[in-house]
């Protein structure tokens, strides 16, 4: 199959090494999960259309929403891989069998050339209307594709659609943001939801 643990288990991976790999997904999928939720929540407390939108719209609309907050704000925008043969990238730059290069997530999803016009614009027909997948780069692809995207999505919808239905609830204060610069990566700290008084 094409996921991580058959592919740890076709390349010789121990049953140790397995489960050490598991428990590292799954503590990854924690941490951007939660970096994901607070971003959305942002997103969405300052942006009274989209909110709008979000909690009037079923959960398909509520998805596409969600897929193009992390089309642009992918919680880890560096990918790093070996190259299983010889290849030229597209700016040209050769790089051999064995070698590691970068692949730039944020990069590629808002580029208008891959996502359409107005790329840094949150719109939730476009992976339909470019007929794309509609997380586009941001859970990866192939044997490394992240194996709790499903999850992260729904515990976002249900945490988000609660969040946004809390009478008066208003952002106090904006995260603050910090760069993790090995993966390009966002945390956010500090953010202050205020709501009415029951």
């Amino acid at each position: 199959r094409d996921d991580v643990i058959s592919y740890l288990v076709r390349e010789g991976f121990s049953d140790q090494e397995i489960l050490i790999e598991c428990m590292t997904y799954a503590t990854a999928g924690m941490i951007t999960t939660r970096e994901f939720i607070v971003m959305v929540a942002w997103h969405l407390l300052e942006n009274e259309d989209l909110r709008r939108r979000f909690l009037d719209g079923g959960e398909d609309v509520q998805f596409a929403i969600l897929d193009e907050i992390l089309r642009i704000d992918p919680v880890a925008a560096y990918l790093y891989r070996r190259a299983d043969e010889d290849m030229v990238t597209s700016d040209g730059r050769e790089v051999k069998a064995g070698e590691k290069f970068l692949i730039d997530i944020r990069a590629i999803n808002t580029d208008e050339g891959a996502t359409g016009a107005c790329p840094f614009a949150i719109d939730p027909d476009r992976a339909k209307r470019e007929n794309m997948a509609s997380s586009w780069l941001s859970f990866g692809d192939g044997p490394h594709r992240c194996p709790g995207a499903q999850v992260a999505m729904h515990e976002t919808r249900v945490f988000i659609d609660a969040l946004l239905r809390v009478p008066g609830i208003r952002l106090a204060r904006p995260p603050k943001l910090g760069w993790q610069e090995e993966i390009n990566g966002y945390e956010l700290h500090g953010a202050l939801v205020e709501c009415d008084r029951a």
